[in-house]
């Protein structure tokens, strides 16, 4: 019985030990927790009060900033215009956007470049709805001679919105002015570069022309006429080339690219002389030209006169380009809505001046780029 008894209490002293023992783990499992929730409060803490240490600061620079703009003067312009472009061709726009900023500025005028600062990519018609929306006083416009390009056009002349047309018109529509180059003085001028070529390689029979899908037929009629006008008049009628336009995708210049490709690829069609409309067209051909090693092959007369065009040109990659002036054109476009603002009238076609460059001029115009950049202008 004794034995029993004793046997009962070592039992009893075993399980008291087992029990004391996870209760002890308990408290250090509860002890840790605790320890972890702890640190995680504290990170916790340390970051909302970083949080509120960056917003404290951003808050006062914002104060401060709007204290200053207060303090300013505030712009009032007597009139609201905007640019808009559908192209590619950011160079040539972002100038035709200085010389319309420049001109601007003498009248205390602000001038918009349409969709600049939008984080979405609009349409040209998109833009237009929003610049007819916003009742600005005059729309500077390139675009495509569409039919809807066209009803919003009018629409726009409706409200009683200025439209200024530049470098490719839509006369179907009722814009007040165009600014640029008419297609039959542009086709002499590169009548009077084919000429030239023709003059020393008379060999050269195939003559094509890349255009935008949406040109319409009167603009490519009125070009291809003043080309053939030059022509006729040194060339015998069986002697004329074959004049052919081929028409390019130009919804982005991956597509224009992708196309022009295609055009030297096919080595028993190749063109002995290549017009260019554009500077994206230009541009691609260069490239095409050298890519499929048909340099001295194909004859490029070019559009505008970039860096990259006049280095081209200096190479003879390219034989000659066309340059607009593209200042001019942003300057014109003002003066022609200013003028509007002011009588009530403007002239329905206002021309800019167009020059070409050969070799010769393009090294000289390269040579006055880099002295500015050695000069640091």
């Amino acid at each position: 019985m004794s034995e029993e008894i004793k046997q009962i209490d070592h039992q009893e002293q075993e399980n008291a030990s087992v029990k004391q023992s996870n209760q002890q783990e308990q408290e250090n499992t509860s002890a840790k927790q605790e320890t972890t929730a702890f640190r995680i409060m504290v990170k916790g803490i340390l970051v909302m009060l970083a949080v509120a240490t960056i917003c404290s600061v951003s808050f006062s620079l914002l104060m401060d900033r709007s204290g200053n703009k207060e303090n300013e003067k505030r712009e009032i312009y007597d009139h609201h215009y905007v640019l808009i472009a559908d192209d590619a061709e950011d160079e040539f726009w972002d100038k035709v956007y200085a010389g319309a900023q420049k001109e601007a500025e003498k009248e205390h005028v602000y001038v918009e470049k349409m969709g600049d600062i939008l984080a979405v990519d609009y349409s040209t018609e998109g833009l237009m709805r929003m610049a007819i929306n916003s009742s600005v006083d005059g729309i500077i416009l390139y675009a495509e001679d569409t039919k809807e390009m066209t009803e919003l056009i009018n629409q726009a002349v409706e409200k009683g919105i200025f439209v200024v047309t530049m470098r490719q018109d839509i006369d179907s529509s009722n814009r007040q002015c165009f600014v640029g180059v008419s297609s039959y003085d542009l086709g002499q001028e590169y009548g009077k570069q084919i000429l030239e070529i023709l003059q020393t390689e008379p060999e050269a029979g195939s003559i094509s022309i890349l255009v935008d899908e949406s040109t319409n037929e009167s603009r490519l009629s009125m070009l291809t006429m003043g080309i053939k006008d030059v022509l006729s008049e040194t060339l015998e009628e069986d002697m004329m080339p074959d004049i052919r336009m081929q028409r390019i995708d130009t919804s982005d210049t991956f597509s224009a690219e992708e196309a022009i490709r295609d055009i030297f690829m096919n080595e028993t069609d190749l063109p002995d002389i290549l017009v260019c409309l554009n500077s994206i067209y230009t541009q691609c051909a260069y490239q095409a030209v050298v890519d499929y090693n048909h340099v001295g092959d194909v004859k490029i007369i070019g559009y505008y006169a970039s860096n990259t065009i006049l280095e081209a040109i200096e190479k003879q990659i390219v034989y000659s380009t066309i340059r607009v002036e593209p200042e001019e054109i942003g300057k014109s476009s003002v003066t022609v809505l200013n003028d509007y603002q002011q009588t009530g009238y403007a002239n329905t076609y206002v021309p800019v001046s167009m020059k070409v460059i050969g070799q010769k001029e393009a090294v000289q115009l390269l040579n006055e780029v880099s002295d500015d950049e050695n000069t640091g202008n």
